[in-house]
């Protein structure tokens, strides 16, 4: 990812301390505020801004709409020892899938296989930090959320389903773990706002009008358009039931309802937890993964590309990068932290620059 010359660069210790203390300021307990925002600046050192920094000052303004319940009583129910449902209770996304992703791993260390629902939580951030999470803790980690539609669905007219993520995370010996994060969308909302901005055209088939006509007219296009058709039409719609349906927190059918309800923010989780040991032994494992990703690296790169890359590499050397020269934040953003910092009286890091 190519960084542009007018973003300050923060150091990641600073931007963290920066956005739990501003997240405190709006309502958060310390514990709370610190969870969301190493969420936020993971998100950041891996070049992924749109999830990062950028969200503290969205994040205030949930919490101060009582979006986000800033004191959730989080409850979590089990009936067996290999799954479990945490009721959010509204609670920040980073909170409430934080606390399922280590709720997994503590049962998948007995089951060896764990999955925990989340029900009822809102805005969940970018969903490889929790499966990373898992695999920094040995098992592999899989993850599904299903929030508010916001995409098409092929063959239907206008807003259906929604941009519903998949995560998957595997641990590796040597090498960067693998990380596959993407939506079912075959462009982000933010790129359609990033377009406009920039009075560039979409790719074609990314995007559509309020009715569903596909355009790459950035100023006409209101909604993404799912990754290869009815692909990923299914894969949003299944990860609906997988999430919502299973916890009894369903957001599809009740959006497409007369129930003004029916369109009151919130998102829905599942995250799995696979342990190697149970399925032949972790180390043996690990190493095989080295295996498979070196083997990647050895074969000829085709025509126009240097080298070939597993999900996650690349995200992983630009952590790197930031974590050893700051975090670049985008005027923008800088301006929204520092005023909102200004007007709750907090300081602001005397390093950015």
């Amino acid at each position: 990812m190519t960084d542009t010359p007018s973003k300050l660069r923060v150091p990641a210790e600073d931007l963290r301390t920066l956005s739990a203390a501003l997240l405190e300021t709006g309502g958060l307990s310390p514990d709370h505020a610190r969870t969301t925002a190493d969420v936020f600046i993971w998100a950041a050192l891996r070049g992924i801004d749109s999830h990062g920094t950028a969200r503290v000052p969205a994040y205030l303004d949930l919490l101060a709409k009582g979006v986000v319940n800033a004191e959730p009583e989080i409850t979590i129910e089990s009936t067996t020892p290999a799954a479990a449902v945490l009721d959010a209770d509204r609670a920040p996304g980073p909170v409430a899938l934080t606390a399922a992703a280590e709720e997994a791993v503590h049962r998948a260390r007995t089951t060896g296989i764990a999955a925990v629902g989340v029900r009822r939580t809102v805005h969940t951030g970018a969903i490889g930090y929790y499966v990373s999470k898992i695999a920094e803790q040995g098992p592999i980690g899989i993850g599904f959320v299903a929030g508010m539609p916001n995409m098409g669905y092929t063959g239907v007219k206008g807003t259906a389903v929604a941009t519903s993520p998949l995560a998957i995370a595997v641990p590796a010996a040597d090498h960067a773990p693998l990380l596959l994060d993407m939506a079912t969308a075959t462009i982000a909302l933010g790129r359609i706002r990033q377009a406009k901005a920039a009075g560039t055209p979409l790719p074609e088939g990314a995007a559509a009008t309020e009715d569903g006509t596909p355009t790459t007219d950035p100023d006409k296009a209101v909604m993404p358009l799912p990754l290869g058709g009815a692909k990923g039409s299914g894969m949003s719609l299944a990860f609906e039931l997988l999430t919502s349906v299973l916890v009894g927190a369903p957001i599809f059918s009740a959006f497409h309802s007369d129930d003004p309800q029916g369109r009151k923010h919130r998102q829905n989780a599942l995250l799995f937890a696979l342990d190697p040991a149970a399925f032949g032994g972790t180390e043996t494992f690990v190493q095989s993964v080295d295996a498979t990703l070196s083997t990647l690296k050895t074969l000829p790169p085709a025509d126009g590309s240097d080298a070939a890359f597993y999900p996650g590499e690349r995200s992983a050397a630009t952590a790197a990068d930031r974590t050893a020269g700051g975090i670049p934040v985008a005027p923008k953003v800088w301006k929204q932290l520092t005023e909102a910092a200004t007007d709750r009286g907090i300081a602001l890091p005397a390093t950015a620059g």
